[in-house]
């Protein structure tokens, strides 16, 4: 019974950080994606990952 209750800790704590990680990884890319942005505007650039990113109807 002592061990069912220390496993399901140790899995709920390890699923809160996984989550955790998760969330704060897509925050960053997002973060930094519009970082990037910003600099590219402020040079007057175009994005060249742009195109890459569009998406065509077939």
């Amino acid at each position: 019974m002592e061990i069912a209750i220390v496993l399901g800790l140790v899995v709920l704590f390890f699923t809160a950080a996984v989550v955790t990680v998760t969330v704060e990884d897509r925050r960053a890319a997002r973060r930094k994606a519009a970082q990037r942005a910003a600099r590219l505007a402020r040079l007057g650039e175009v994005d060249p990952l742009a195109p890459a990113r569009l998406r065509t109807d077939r």
